[in-house]
This record gives structure tokens, C-alpha cells and sequence, in this order.
């Protein structure tokens, strides 16, 4: 069973979003509930596991591995669109000021647990999403749906809250705010995780924005406990390790699109960041793809 309509896939079958080995998920973020049985996948090479009552979260531009299921897997999965995802965001920043944290959070720690409650709701999300998209009489379903799966979003934010350090999220976390500086963190990621974005310095993010270097980087270390350099290493090597595995460009080519200075320090980059050369990484997807 797979639907789709404007921004969003629904599906109980992960083969539909998953149908090599390992696939990149390019241009939607991943929502999936283990509703029973177990699976095995990767996430950039490294694994998990998720059993009956776990919610795994991918977001954009990862490699995603499906390496064992039991035979007993029923799953529930919701891919939304990186615009869609934005404008969930937006949606969230006015609620939440320290959302980057919670992401952040999920990013490194991909399966939760959902409690009863949560594991009701999110079915119930679901079951509402697939019961709209099917009704082509309803003029208002794709506003509905974006509203829908802004609430989503919230709820999973405020399971991800009773998970993380106490030293994570201060205590006004819930408080409503809109300040120049969520503003300008949101406008800096929102940069970051365009696809077309080749600027691997603080400096050309700090004038795209209109601010200092200094006061960037500070931004950044406050919303996101990680420096500003290290967020544009990791979209960097994002959009490297995406153009090596899923495209037949040169390195030459793709060393020329992400704008590095020539191919001698593209590799040296990229074997610094992925821990193999260019051609290697490349062969080596290759082969995980096909086995």
C-alpha cells in the first residue's frame, strides 16, 4: 500500500522506500513506526536496531540500509518533503526555541520508543493522513494534511523532550518566542540543507546573513551546541557522499559542482571526512547497492 499526494508518501511497506540494499533518501524526511517484529538497518554506514514500539526518524540527504527484518514486520512509514519539513519547522520554531536541539538529537539518536500513548497517536496521525489523501472531494485535504503533520511534528518533539539530558534544553524550552536569533539560526540551516548550497566557510555564510563570522558562529554553538563549521562540514559531506553514490559524475565533475578549488583537494577532503578516497567510496557503495 503506498499513496501519495503533493507532499507526503504514506506506506506499510519499507521495500517502496527502500528497494536496493542501501538508498538514499533524497528530499524527504522519514517517519517510521515498527508496529511488531524487528529490523535491522543502517543510517551512513552506522546500525541500528528497531523492535515493536520504536519510531525511526531519517532525515534528508542520508544513506538508508535495510539489512534484516522478521518475517513478523508490520510497519508504518510517512515521508514528507524537505518542503514540507521546512515549513513544519517554521511552524515549530514559533512554539519551540530550542527545536534545533531536539533535531539535533534525533539525528544522532535515529529509533525512539514511544510510550502507549504516543504509539496510539501516532497511528491515529496515520490513519487520519491516509483517510485524507483518499478524499479527492475535500477542496481543503492539502491544507489539512500540512496541519496534520504539523501536529505530528510537535508531538514527536515533545516525546523526543522527556528523552534527552535535563543539560539539553533549559527549562523555559516551551516558552513561545521569536527572537533574532531563532530567526537567524532557522535562516542558516534553512541555507545549509539547500541542495545547491556549495559554501564550505563561515564568512560566506556570515555575509549571505548579513552578520559576523563571530556572531554567527556564536549563534550556531547556542541553538545547536556544535560549531558552525561543523554543521557546514557535515551538509558538505552530505552532498559529497550523495554525488558519489548516486550519481555518475567524475570526481572531477563533482569536485567542479561543489566548488573546491581543484580534485587534488576534493579527495584529500573527502578522504579526511569519509575516510576513503573518492573512487573507493564510490566502489564500495556500488557494491553495497547491488549485493
Amino acid at each position: 500500500m503506498l499513496k501519495q499526494f503533493a507532499d507526503l508518501i504514506i506506506t506499510d511497506n519499507p521495500d517502496e522506500i527502500t528497494p536496493s540494499k542501501e538508498t538514499l533518501i533524497s528530499g524527504y524526511i522519514l517517519a517510521m513506526y515498527c508496529e511488531k517484529g524487528v529490523i535491522q538497518f543502517s543510517i551512513n554506514g552506522q546500525q541500528f536496531q528497531a523492535g515493536e514500539g520504536d519510531l525511526i526518524l531519517c532525515s534528508p540527504r542520508n544513506l538508508v540500509g535495510l539489512y534484516m527484518r522478521s518475517p513478523d514486520l508490520q510497519s508504518k512509514i510517512i515521508c514528507a518533503s524537505e518542503q514540507l519539513f521546512d515549513d513544519v519547522l517554521t511552524s515549530v520554531l514559533h512554539l519551540d526555541s530550542y527545536w534545533w536541539q531536539k533535531f539535533n538529537f534525533i539525528i544522532q539518536n535515529p529509533v525512539v520508543h514511544l510510550s502507549e500513548y504516543q504509539n496510539k497517536l501516532f497511528q491515529a496521525y496515520f490513519n487520519l493522513m491516509t483517510t485524507y489523501m483518499e478524499d479527492d472531494d475535500n477542496l481543503y485535504r492539502q491544507r489539512i494534511i500540512k496541519l496534520t503533520a504539523q501536529s505530528l511534528a510537535v508531538e514527536v518533539l515533545h516525546e523526543v523532550s522527556g528523552l534527552m539530558p535535563e543539560d539539553m534544553v533549559p527549562a523555559d524550552a516551551t516558552v513561545a518566542e521569536n527572537s533574532r536569533k531563532d530567526q537567524l539560526f532557522k535562516q542558516f540551516a534553512t541555507l545549509l540543507g539547500r541542495p545547491d548550497n556549495t559554501n564550505r566557510s563561515v564568512q560566506a555564510f556570515a555575509e549571505q546573513l548579513k552578520v559576523t563570522p563571530k556572531y554567527l558562529s556564536a549563534i550556531c554553538k547556542a541553538k545547536s551546541g556544535r560549531t558552525a563549521m561543523d554543521l557546514i562540514t557535515e551538509a558538505t559531506v552530505r552532498n559529497i557522499r550523495y554525488y558519489l553514490s548516486q550519481t555518475e559524475l567524475s570526481v572531477k565533475e563533482i569536485a567542479f559542482k561543489l566548488r573546491f578549488p581543484d580534485v587534488s583537494f576534493f579527495c584529500k577532503y573527502t578522504k579526511k571526512h569519509l575516510g576513503k578516497a573518492p573512487l573507493e567510496f564510490r566502489s564500495e557503495s556500488y557494491v553495497r547497492t547491488q549485493s
